[in-house]
């Protein structure tokens, strides 16, 4: 292989996409390995954001091979940077017949580029589809509760995040996502057991913090505040019980350890 490409494949593997660029520029057409390099410089192109250098190469690709679905989703990719919504449809429509409807991420591609030009019914429906292929595929539920949110759908929301529950290990990293997702929809109760759950990558600090923004979220949430008739230090976990009984019970005042409070 040309020292050039190996040269440009080695920035390129640093991330180094400029200095790869300069090499592959380098290699001639009658190169036998100059098809390959094209693919390197698309790549090298969309990671520095020159998506219209990108789509000229990539649509003079496509005349050879209209069918080539990495070419495509490119395409789709640099016709959205670029605002080209309309065109972006025209691919993508073009893209959705091509790939294999049993291919869980390529279904899940379609549903992403759908929620971005912001047609969420179709989004959706691809993100179902892709869901169907595999219920306990992750990135689609976190797709899903994307495209919910931007639905403003709570009660979606809330079934994604325990989708998100059932699929993930309990105590990983990964459950603040439907962490996350429950506060949004204001169920802190869930939110209160997640954090009960958290494996030990958390710190006990860190389990507080994440019960203080359950506590400024219920507050806000309800549109009141606790003020104490003396100085004092009330643990998060007593005054978010406080506004549980508030919100469920209309308790307003009281003591707890002594000092008195009332929700206002």
């Amino acid at each position: 292989m040309n020292f050039k490409i190996t040269k440009g494949r080695n920035e390129f593997n640093d991330e180094n996409y400029e200095e790869a660029l300069k090499y592959f520029d380098e290699v001639r057409e009658d190169d036998e390995d100059y098809m390959y390099v094209l693919m390197f410089k698309i790549t090298c192109l969309m990671e520095l954001e020159r998506y219209d250098k990108a789509l000229f190469l990539i649509e003079s690709l496509l005349a050879e091979d209209p069918e080539d679905e990495f070419l495509l989703y490119e395409k789709i990719r640099c016709q959205i940077a670029l605002g080209e919504t309309e065109n972006a449809f025209k691919t993508l429509k073009t893209f959705e017949k091509l790939i294999n409807s049993d291919n869980k991420r390529m279904v899940l591609a379609i549903s992403k580029f759908y929620r971005v030009l912001g047609d969420l019914d179709s989004a959706l429906k691809y993100c179902n589809a892709a869901l169907e292929i595999d219920a306990a595929f992750e990135e689609a539920i976190n797709e899903k509760s994307l495209i919910a949110i931007d639905l403003d759908d709570k009660a979606m929301i809330d079934s994604c995040a325990n989708n998100l529950l059932e699929v993930i290990e309990s105590g990983s990293v990964r459950m603040v996502s439907a962490f996350l997702l429950k506060l949004y929809v204001g169920n802190f109760d869930d939110c209160l057991n997640i954090i009960s759950c958290l494996g030990d990558d958390f710190d006990e600090e860190f389990r507080q913090m994440l019960k203080f923004v359950v506590f400024k979220e219920f507050s806000e949430k309800l549109g009141v505040e606790i003020r104490l008739n003396e100085e004092a230090e009330i643990p998060v976990e007593e005054a978010i019980s406080l506004l549980k009984d508030y919100d469920e019970c209309g308790v307003n005042n009281g003591v707890i350890h002594g000092v008195g409070f009332i929700i206002i």
